[in-house]
């Protein structure tokens, strides 16, 4: 593979289909960001969002060999991280069992043990290494979970003799490792996400240490379009840069700090996460944390979507404290 040339979606799902592991991290990598950007629109702020796309990554490890349409894998991807977002959110309202999250099934023929179902994975060699890695609590958990007959929760849990919350917990951990490592892969050759997530990545701390210094940066200002559209959560938004701007010189007059934490790039996607800290005499003064979604065109950012993290129970806003104050009185 060239470092100079970037193969396309469909190369890529070609050379995985055939075990190429950094091909599939490529693949992953070149699609988190709008894939992230789906589950935060479906699910909100939170780990629910990361948890869907770990999902489709697990089930992309499995089935990539099932992808027919190769150009297409970024559709296949997205049904992908909708399904797993609409089975959280029936988990939540009590609909479903937690054992119905999708794990990607239909790979495991009746009576076949774990290793008979990796040793038919393309990628079979990368996938022993990669369990290899886990803990051994974790490693078996997973290998009964993804690639054993008896997938449920209650199943696995009386095999290894632990609680059902256990096998959960080691659950979501095997997820975020095995999702870790694929992307790792991609670091093995040259990447265009890894470029455009490190200058975007430089981009957005200046953006917040500027911003901590009360002070907007010009650049940012001159990242938006002057039509720019903003979408809040709450289904609010904006149009226009100048008022958007105008709005976060307020913020930061009022002692508003932004702490980046995460930035993720792809080709006219950029997502943008902190954590928020108040004024020292209004801490509520904002939500704990944000996700910023930034679509882009022409170099400069025309869609913005906000999602914002909610209070923790007990913790109150202004508007609350208020109500509070007079209901006091």
């Amino acid at each position: 593979m060239r470092e100079d040339t970037m193969p396309n979606d469909a190369d890529l799902v070609r050379a995985a289909q055939g075990g190429d592991t950094v091909s599939l991290g490529l693949l992953l990598e070149r699609h988190r960001a709008p894939l992230y950007s789906q589950a935060l629109q479906i699910l909100g702020h939170g780990a629910r969002a990361e948890d869907a796309v770990h999902d489709a990554f697990i089930i992309a490890l499995r089935r990539i060999d099932q992808v027919r349409e190769p150009a297409a894998v970024g559709g296949w991807l997205r049904a992908i991280v909708r399904n797993a977002c609409l089975m959280q959110l029936r988990a939540a309202r009590g609909e479903i069992s937690l054992d119905l999250l999708p794990n990607g099934g239909g790979i495991v023929a009746p009576g076949a043990d774990a290793a008979e179902a990796i040793d038919r994975l393309a990628l079979r060699e990368w996938v022993w290494t990669a369990l290899g890695a886990l803990p051994e609590a974790l490693r078996a958990t997973a290998m009964l979970r993804y690639f054993g007959t008896y997938q449920s929760y209650e199943a696995i849990a009386a095999t290894l003799g632990v609680p059902v919350g256990t096998v959960r917990s080691r659950l979501n951990q095997v997820k975020r490792k095995l999702a870790e490592a694929l992307l790792e892969t991609a670091g093995l050759a040259h990447a265009e996400t890894r470029e455009q997530t490190a200058q975007y990545s430089r981009f957005f701390a200046e953006v917040g240490r500027s911003y901590n210094r009360n002070e907007i940066s010009p650049v940012y200002v001159d990242s938006f379009a002057k039509d720019l559209v903003g979408i809040f959560s709450d289904g609010q938004g904006f149009r226009g840069r100048d008022g958007f701007v105008e709005v976060l010189r307020g913020d930061a007059d009022a002692g508003m700090r932004l702490h980046v934490t995460t930035v993720l790039a792809s080709e006219g996607i950029t997502v943008l996460e902190g954590n928020w800290e108040g004024p020292p005499d209004d801490p509520f003064h904002c939500p704990p944390a944000m996700t910023q979604v930034g679509f882009w065109h022409d170099g400069r950012m025309e869609r913005v979507h906000f999602y914002y993290a909610p209070r923790e129970e007990g913790e109150s806003g202004p508007q609350e404290r208020e109500t509070s104050a007079a209901g006091d009185e």
